[in-house]
């Protein structure tokens, strides 16, 4: 008997194990990748490549009209000579994902609010991938520092009725804060 209460005690590690594996993968992510930053006249100007995975939960909300607002946050600071962190700049933008209904297509919203229409939602996050060239604000041309940047989904535009279920973790779609040197991405 006390043969197979260690057995049992191992095979519900091992379900514990995988059920976790399966968990995270079928999390809905943003992952960033290829940061690249250019100072040119005064300016910092930001292009990286995202890819945005959604849930089929999420992608029929979105189908069936739910609007989408995905918020970028990018920020550069310095260290002063005392060790803390200095704010050099600060930019957040909204750019937008949603289906309309009466056209039958998806609409993308950018940054510069220029609207594209997709007939499916996988061309629509395509366009969404490439952010190129995002003007992040003036500033002097810093030899140290750290970029920050994050990208997520805005909760607080999603219906109150999605926004009251804290628990739900359909909604959390994110990318974890990525943190660059900026002597490495000029």
């Amino acid at each position: 008997m006390h043969y197979l209460k260690k057995i049992s005690n191992k095979l519900a590690l091992i379900y514990i194990v995988l059920f976790s594996i399966y968990a995270y993968s079928m999390e809905q992510i943003i992952e960033t990748k290829d940061i690249s930053l250019d100072y040119k006249q005064g300016h910092y100007f930001l292009s990286y490549y995202q890819s945005i995975s959604l849930l089929s939960e999420a992608r029929d909300a979105l189908s069936k009209g739910i609007p989408f607002h995905f918020l970028v946050t990018a920020k550069i600071s310095q260290k002063n000579k005392y060790g803390f962190n200095r704010l050099i700049l600060l930019k957040e933008y909204h750019f937008e994902l949603k289906y309309k209904s009466l056209l039958q297509k998806y609409m993308v919203s950018d940054m510069n609010d220029q609207k594209s229409y997709f007939s499916n939602i996988d061309d629509a996050i395509k366009k969404l991938s490439y952010i190129e060239k995002w003007d992040i604000g003036p500033s002097i041309d810093l030899k140290e520092g750290t970029l920050e940047l994050k990208t997520k989904l805005d909760k607080k535009y999603l219906p109150k009725a999605l926004q009251i279920n804290f628990n739900d973790k359909s909604w959390n779609v994110e990318s974890e804060l990525i943190k660059y040197e900026i002597g490495e991405l000029n």
